[in-house]
């Protein structure tokens, strides 16, 4: 006959619901960026139970998977990942990993596992390290000159896996006239000879920070060119030379007339030898 209120379950099948009740983690991986040299926190959540023990472990690629520390409740941790020593730091107070300085083989999956009699429970964090944006070196060069106007170029550089993305004065966010189809780092810009400078910044961008560096764009005027002047300076300028000339050619007339003059009453003077009126 059954016991009072049906049929029990047997104790190593209420062990095995009850630990598949307990195992549980986050569905998906937490993704963290961080720059080579900086410094990389991961702070799991705590388990809806009491836990007695936690692993961190990081699995470099499906093959190859490493526990980087254990910690337990009474305040036992071990670190036994070489790779690691010196680094890698367990805070108790949130459960978290640090390591810190990050290096670009610090790639990987980590997971903490949690763990008790009868239950576990998992979180993933997707690390990626990426090098530190380096300061983009920017060039500016004259293309070609036409009557009036300067075709210019910029090349910005930066090492490193970059995003390159430009930035100039009177130009709506993401409409950037100029820019070159598949060749992000290069902007080609028009500009009238003589104009004010235009500044120009090239961003360059990776998921673990960014930099930028500016040019000053310039199409300078050359001596003796007009092109670039105005209607009424040039009336201006052929006024000024008109006058000019006139004004030459009145005082060369007027000087010869004068000499004339003279000459005429130093030939009727008989101390030089002029006709003597007798």
């Amino acid at each position: 006959m059954s016991p009072p209120g049906g049929r029990r379950c047997p104790p190593a099948l209420l062990a095995l619901l009850l630990g598949l009740a307990g195992s549980r983690g986050s569905p998906e991986c937490q993704n963290r960026v961080v720059a080579a040299g900086g410094s990389l926190c991961l702070v799991p959540e705590e388990p809806p139970w009491v836990w007695t023990q936690v692993k961190w472990i990081v699995e470099i690629d499906s093959a190859t998977r490493q526990q980087i520390l254990r910690a337990t409740r009474d305040g036992t941790v071990s670190y036994p990942n070489v790779a690691l020593q010196g680094r890698a730091q367990f805070q108790r107070e949130n459960l978290s990993l640090c390591i810190s300085p990050a290096h670009r083989a610090d790639n990987g999956l980590y997971r903490a596992e949690f763990e008790n009699s009868a239950g576990f429970f998992s979180q993933c964090f997707r690390v990626s390290v990426w090098e530190p944006i380096a300061q983009p070196e920017l060039k500016s060069q004259i293309l070609q000159r036409d009557r009036g106007w300067c075709r210019l170029a910029l090349l910005c550089s930066s090492p490193g896996n970059v995003s390159y993305s430009w930035a100039c004065p009177g130009d709506a966010p993401g409409e950037i006239p100029g820019e070159v189809p598949g060749i992000p780092s290069r902007l080609i810009r028009r500009l009238p000879e003589g104009a004010e400078p235009q500044i120009c910044l090239c961003n360059v961008s990776n998921p673990a920070g960014w930099s930028a560096a500016r040019a000053q764009l310039t199409c300078p005027g050359i001596p003796g060119n007009f092109s670039h002047w105005t209607p009424l300076a040039v009336a201006v300028a052929v006024g000024l030379t008109l006058l000019l000339v006139g004004s030459c050619c009145w005082w060369r007339k007027r000087r010869k007339n004068s000499q004339e003059g003279l000459s005429g009453m130093l030939g009727q003077n008989p101390i030089f030898g002029g006709s003597d009126p007798n």
